[in-house]
């Protein structure tokens, strides 16, 4: 891999834009870009985080709040460093690279594929870190997975730039995707953007483009998030442009009882607003068909199993779950 930025384009200035995220960043020689971890050059963009990683781990997919993309499965999580959104590199624990030496560990992304082979692991997902930030690790890792047949994902805010979906799109199966919420003020006091409608583009176009499968997550903060207005809106956004079958997980992003009860009440919305699938951060959750109530997934200490699905469909009543169980890419049965 080249340290130096592959989506990236010349301007007639002497500047280069990066192209990897919505920043779009143009930068000087030795100017660095938002994210902290690309650097202008003379002769393009340096990658300060070139081929690192800031860890792994073998896990089953759920723990990334990918509940309905095959399920009962062992991943390979990987990460690393940087994030696009500011709060996030304030707040985050890859927001900077480590100052000493030994602790910025390099992994070739071959054998990072080889790894979860060997390991016996059904795919691998970028799970730490944002993967706008380390696109040019991220697309060769898809790759690489794709070709050995393993399935890929990404947990990300959604700052992919179009480019790089582009280019990720034919490789990527599953998208967990963060929604901070669904306003200005929200975006401003959580990721600290204004500017944040680009993710909903991003979800949109990653679905019906290149149809990845895509679960939101949102984590309620009372006062900030949690207006009855803001949560419809959120929730018919979701139901409208992603469809009513798309998991949503509603979880508590902070401590406290006037938290715990605004969750609550957004999940309410949710059922109200039509959404089939709505999870939160109890432990033990199964996944019960819509039409029936029968046990599609059961959920006990940390393991799932599929006892209620014949392919995509309740056994009981035939409903159409649309789970995602295929690296092969394919429209919903709903569109079919």
């Amino acid at each position: 891999m080249s340290s130096l930025a592959t989506l990236a384009q010349p301007l007639a200035d002497g500047r280069f834009q990066c192209l990897a995220c919505q920043w779009q960043c143009s930068l000087a020689a030795d100017e660095p870009g938002r994210c902290r971890m690309r650097v202008g050059r003379t002769d393009g963009i340096e990658l300060l985080n070139h081929g690192m990683i800031s860890g792994a781990a073998i896990g089953p997919i759920e723990d990334h709040r990918l509940w309905h993309f095959f399920p009962d499965t062992t991943v390979l999580a990987i990460g690393g460093w940087g994030y696009a959104l500011p709060l996030d590199q304030q707040r985050g624990q890859y927001g900077s690279l480590p100052v000493e030496p030994a602790k910025r560990r390099r992994l070739d992304p071959q054998r990072a594929a080889d790894f979860a082979l060997e390991r016996l692991c059904r795919g691998v997902v970028w799970a730490f870190g944002e993967p706008a930030v380390n696109f040019e690790y991220v697309l060769a890792l898809m790759q690489l997975s794709r070709a050995a047949s393993r399935y890929t994902a990404i947990v990300t805010s959604g700052l992919l730039s179009s480019e790089a979906l582009a280019e990720l799109g034919p490789y990527l199966n599953g998208i967990s995707l963060d929604l901070r919420g669904f306003s200005d003020n929200a975006y401003q006091r959580l990721g600290g953007i204004s500017h944040w409608r680009p993710i909903l583009r991003f979800a949109e176009e990653a679905q019906q483009r290149w149809k990845c499968h895509i679960e939101i997550t949102t984590r309620i903060h009372h006062g900030v998030n949690d207006h009855p207005d803001e949560l419809r809106e959120l929730v018919h956004w979701i139901k409208t442009t992603l469809g009513e079958e798309t998991p949503w997980h509603v979880l508590p992003g902070d401590a406290g009882s006037e938290t715990a009860a605004a969750t609550m009440r957004a999940r309410r919305i949710g059922h109200e607003g039509g959404l089939q699938f709505i999870y939160g951060a109890e432990p033990n959750q199964p996944t019960r068909c819509p039409l029936c109530h029968a046990t599609l997934i059961s959920r006990q200490q940390g393991t799932s199993r599929r006892v209620g699905l014949d392919g995509n469909r309740c056994t009981n009543c035939g409903y159409a779950a649309n789970f995602y169980l295929s690296i092969f890419k394919h429209h919903r049965e709903s569109e079919t």
